[in-house]
């Protein structure tokens, strides 16, 4: 059973790993067949940071938002 997991630029998704809020900003590569997406996190600061995912650990939020 093949899962594929849609990733929308823009759209904001759970990282799973983290339990944090992230926007999605573009796929970055393919690792052995997986999505990798960079993503982008805000810290309680104001700063923000900007991670390489693979895509199966993002996760919709809750309420669409």
């Amino acid at each position: 059973m093949k899962i594929t997991n849609l990733v929308e630029r823009g759209a904001e998704y759970l990282y799973v790993k983290l339990g944090e809020a992230v926007v999605a900003i573009q796929q970055v590569a393919l690792v052995k067949g997986h999505p990798m997406w960079e993503v982008e996190r805000k810290s309680g600061t104001g700063l923000k940071k900007r991670l390489i995912v693979p895509a199966r650990s993002l996760a919709p939020l809750p309420g669409g938002q």
